[in-house]
């Protein structure tokens, strides 16, 4: 595999557009207040220190489109990025903002929005793998003992836990890798649950980054007040007493 130029293009896409279904509120869960903002503002600002807003891409659900515009309009420094609605799938949402970016960008960064505590040191650890080695995905050491188990609930085996990592973003390709592995999910209609699944089933290697630094994602309103505690704030943006 040819490395890619110390300087080629890199574009960031953030994935806003998930259902949310989990978290269990009327509206996406990224529009939530963190330490006084919208949740999905915080790996914008980060992130944008990285790459550029000119070359990242917000894809945020198609029916709240406005409510993100507004949130985007609002904010003092606010990072000014391109969006564009999601589809169906995860896959889908990617793609259409992999199609958003602009005419030379040679690397592609996925971030997860409801990532708040992303650093940017970790966005360039996983650039320089993706240009060396074709991709770079943030990935933590599993520390707990991991079961896999039936139904019932009954353990049918214990994993070395030497061997495994739970993935993060961000997570960074060759944009034609990445594109590509998009379209067989849809062709096929298989739904990884990250991008770097998507990449492994059409047969390219994927190289994880050691991620070491706090960074939970937000499913649950829990994880909400977590961030926030991460953050010396409350959700509203109050410090606690």
């Amino acid at each position: 595999m040819t490395p890619a130029a110390p300087d080629a293009p890199v574009g960031l896409v953030v994935a806003a557009a998930g259902s949310g279904t989990r978290y269990g509120r009327d509206r996406s869960k990224l529009l939530e207040p963190l330490a006084g903002v919208p949740l999905f503002l915080h790996c914008l600002r980060a992130l944008t220190t990285v790459v550029p807003p000119e070359r990242t891409v917000l894809v945020v659900p198609a029916a709240e489109t406005e409510r993100f515009e507004e949130a985007l309009a609002t904010p003092a420094g606010a990072p000014r990025v391109r969006l564009v609605p999601g589809g169906q799938s995860r896959c889908e949402s990617v793609l259409r903002g992999l199609r958003a970016l602009p005419a030379g960008v040679c690397l592609v960064a996925v971030q997860d929005a409801a990532r708040p505590l992303t650093f940017p040191e970790l966005l360039r650890r996983c650039i320089a793998s993706a240009q060396t080695r074709g991709s770079g995905v943030a990935a933590r050491r599993v520390t707990d003992t991991v079961k896999v188990a039936d139904p019932a609930g009954r353990v049918l085996a214990t994993p070395d836990r030497s061997t495994l990592w739970a993935a993060e973003t961000p997570q960074v390709f060759r944009l034609n890798d990445l594109r590509q592995a998009c379209e067989n999910a849809l062709q096929h209609g298989t739904t990884p649950t990250d991008d770097a699944a998507a990449v492994e089933a059409i047969g390219l290697p994927v190289y994880l980054v050691e991620s070491t630094a706090p960074n939970p994602k937000v499913t649950h309103p829990a994880d909400l007040l977590l961030a926030a505690m991460l953050l010396g704030r409350t959700p509203g943006g109050v410090r606690p007493p």
